[in-house]
């Protein structure tokens, strides 16, 4: 076999080390509609990628004094990596709905042992058996491995840049896994065919087989089931989905809902221009907001499909949105009607408060999606720079998952704990429902509010006559073990692991419930 140039190896670990970084991100991402995006998911991810570059590491080491000097060998680790890469994203789902019903932090990381670390394993054993190649004594050694690594990592930056700002977000994760699992089998498998190696066919058929696979739907939906966009990107995958509203409206009425990493995020009715939201919990917030005056200006930090932009727009303030994710904004005024001249602002929520040098009578946290924990906004530093860019007699909102008792209900405690550490007085008001379903709605100001002159009311819901039949007394929590949160111990998403389980198992179970057609 004819020996390739120092280049071309030097070519192969590039490709490799972009190949791991993507590997990882579309790994992740990939988990994101079953198991969600929290700090455990990423942890996950990051601990299984650097296991399965050890164990290739280990493996390539043990592997390269067997094959040494075997070129041929390289191409076929390649080869191999590539393929694993290529065909991850269709046995992913298969892998996680079996693992579903199993914790976050466990199902992540059986589902990514199962279905990402093969491949990774593969990629780590490259490193070690170029350098193999490309050392020709002893004093050499040091500077081929350090050159083999330097251009590994500086193909995973990268990639990992590309990636993230560029690739997920335009074009999902199944293109990109096959693309790139193809470009790390097409080279070795060239240089296959230039030595006339017979077994190259066989890859051959096994890429046309993965190409077939990948134009093959690997989930079906019934046709009740209607998806109007898709796309994958920095909040993970979203989705625009017109259904029937089971389980929600007692009429089964039709609505489009804003669905990210399989939880609903917005659901309105298709009646009316999408104006009005299905679910009656989104009474309550306006409701609240309209003891303020028309013209009072406010900072919404969370767009989602823009429903609550619609209310606040009826009750004539003026209202500002940051948004992180510039998908959802395209979103809400492509599939949800919103005013395209709303000032939406793209950028972090903690970010744009600490810079912006505007005033609000009303800042608006709405950021909150299931396991997903911002826990950044809410800690004694943030309620400390929300409080500076409050008009005198401002207040706060903010939208929280619903348990307020036992250890499920601490996550909730304890920002009400921090809330009232920060200098507010603080009311509760509990949405209609059992604390799995219902919502809480933090109102937080210097002043104490008086909540009985509300004015409000929400086209096919009742009117709210008296929003204090609604409050938690705060008398009735044991607040011993509630945490005051800090940016220097984020503690947040640790404290609400649990209750983040029930929810994303809930809405898994809903969707495969009605939607998913069984075999």
């Amino acid at each position: 076999m004819k020996n390739p140039s120092k280049k071309y190896l030097f070519f192969l670990s590039f490709l490799e080390g972009g190949s791991v970084m993507a590997c990882e991100l579309i790994g992740a991402k990939l988990l994101a509609p079953f198991f969600g995006t929290s700090l455990y998911v990423w942890a996950a991810a990051l601990a299984l990628t650097l296991g399965g570059l050890t164990i290739g590491y280990f493996l390539g080491g043990r592997f390269s004094k067997t094959y040494a000097g075997s070129y041929s060998f390289l191409y076929w680790v390649l080869i191999c990596a590539g393929l694993l890469l290529v065909v991850m994203p269709f046995t992913s789902e298969m892998i996680m709905n079996q693992t579903i019903n199993l914790s976050l932090e466990m199902g992540a990381i059986f589902s990514l042992l199962i279905f990402m670390l093969p491949p990774l394993v593969f990629m780590g054993m490259v490193s070690p058996i170029i350098i193999n190649l490309l050392t020709e004594d002893v004093k050499s050694a040091g500077n081929s491995a350090g050159n083999v690594y330097a251009i590994s990592t500086l193909g995973g930056i990268l990639a990992t840049f590309i990636m993230g700002f560029y690739i997920i977000p335009n074009f999902g994760l199944e293109m990109p896994a096959v693309v790139i699992g193809f470009l790390l089998t097409l080279f070795p498998l060239i240089s296959l065919f230039i030595n006339k190696n017979k077994n190259a066919a066989v890859v051959i058929i096994l890429l046309a087989g993965f190409a077939f696979l990948s134009l093959k739907p690997s989930e079906q939906f019934n046709e009740e089931y209607k998806v109007l966009y898709q796309s994958e990107g920095i909040l993970g995958q979203v989705k625009v989905v017109d259904h029937p509203s089971y389980d929600i409206t007692s009429d089964h009425r039709d609505g489009r809902a804003l669905i990210v990493n399989n939880t609903l995020q917005t659901y309105v009715g298709l009646e009316n221009d999408l104006q009005y939201s299905i679910w009656s919990w989104a009474n309550y917030f306006p409701t609240a907001a309209s003891i303020f005056p028309k013209g009072s200006k406010v900072l919404l930090l969370g767009l989602g499909g823009g429903t609550l932009v619609k209310q606040l727009d009826r009750l004539g303030f003026e209202t500002d949105v940051v948004e992180i994710d510039k998908r959802i904004w395209e979103v809400s005024v492509d599939y949800f009607n919103l005013d395209p001249s709303t000032n939406v602002i793209i950028d972090d929520a903690r970010h744009h408060v600490r810079i912006t040098d505007k005033k609000y009578d009303i800042v608006i946290f709405d950021t909150f999606l299931s396991e997903a924990v911002p826990e950044h906004l809410v800690t004694i530093e943030g309620f400390e720079d929300t409080k500076k860019i409050l008009n005198p007699g401002g207040m706060i909102m903010i939208n929280f998952y619903g348990y307020v008792k036992g250890e499920l209900g601490t996550a909730a405690r304890s920002v009400y704990k921090t809330l009232e550490k920060s200098g507010f007085k603080t009311d509760i008001l509990a949405t209609p429902g059992n604390e799995a379903t219902r919502n809480l709605i933090f109102l937080a100001s210097e002043i104490e509010k008086d909540f009985s002159k509300t004015n409000y009311n929400e086209q096919n819901f009742e009117k709210i006559n008296d929003l204090y039949d609604h409050f938690i007394d705060p008398r009735t929590m044991n607040l011993n073990n509630a945490k005051i949160l800090s940016d220097k111990k984020p503690q947040l998403a640790k404290l609400y692991t649990k209750a983040a389980r029930e929810w994303k198992k809930n809405y898994n179970k809903y969707y495969r419930k009605y939607f998913v057609i069984k075999d």
